[in-house]
């Protein structure tokens, strides 16, 4: 069958990626520390576990198709052209690049995901402190810095290496939303709404890797949206 191990190693990278979920559904009730609310010590348990299973999705990808791998997996040009993508609305200026792009869209998504997570976690009557938020901030950055490497390597670079050269750039970011959106439905943020919006994020991230060859934006964005996820759950 052609492109046999192309599709195999899309399936590995399916599988790796509804395993997150799952991960986090058995490491319910597990208490590495007393100090910590049982969120935290989830959360905790929750990274290392998928840290591991990210470095053994990285070595599979290597070995299977090396050259694509690292094309995709090192830091990559923000001097490259954004692309424009008309169905979705970005029209950008012809000489605009993701030197520029990025850091507009990475303020934008930033806004867009306070404004869900606040209706979805808190609303109105049971806004964060100030004082809350900064004492789990520290804790909420190393957690968003491995959460969103782990979900990089698996949905985004296991996508593009096992599908690069089978289908075009564009229809390759859309399987990395789909894939993205879809399991986020059980994550935070959730629901329809949730899985929308990281849908689109898990699509333009896919898309910056794509033009950039590399990981550099899509890991920054990703990271900054973890940021503002996580010291929400953990100042609940």
């Amino acid at each position: 069958m052609k492109h046999a191990k192309n599709y195999w190693l899309l399936l590995q990278t399916i599988l790796a990626t509804l395993a997150l979920p799952t991960i986090a559904f058995h490491l319910r009730g597990i208490e590495l520390s007393k100090k910590f609310s049982p969120i935290i010590n989830q959360q905790l348990s929750y990274q290392l576990v998928t840290l591991l299973l990210a470095v053994v999705m990285l070595m599979v990808f290597s070995y299977s198709r090396k050259k694509v791998f690292k094309t995709y997996f090192q830091k990559g040009d923000s001097n490259k052209k954004f692309q424009p993508a008309p169905y979705f609305g970005i029209k950008p200026k012809p000489d605009e690049t993701w030197k520029k792009a990025g850091i507009e869209w990475a303020v934008v998504i930033s806004l867009v995901t306070v404004i869900v997570i606040y209706f979805q976690l808190f609303g109105e009557e049971s806004t964060p402190s100030l004082s809350g938020i900064v004492e789990v901030l520290p804790l909420s950055i190393l957690v968003a810095l491995v959460n969103s490497f782990v979900e990089e390597t698996i949905c985004r670079i296991g996508v593009i290496v096992a599908l690069k050269g089978v289908y075009e750039d564009g229809k390759i970011a859309i399987v990395s939303g789909l894939l993205f959106g879809s399991v986020h439905y059980f994550g935070t943020p959730g629901g329809f709404t949730g899985a929308i919006v990281s849908g689109f994020l898990g699509w333009f991230l896919a898309k910056s890797m794509l033009e950039t060859k590399g990981i550099f934006w899509a890991w920054l964005i990703h990271f900054l949206q973890d940021i503002i996820i996580i010291t929400a759950l953990f100042s609940i």
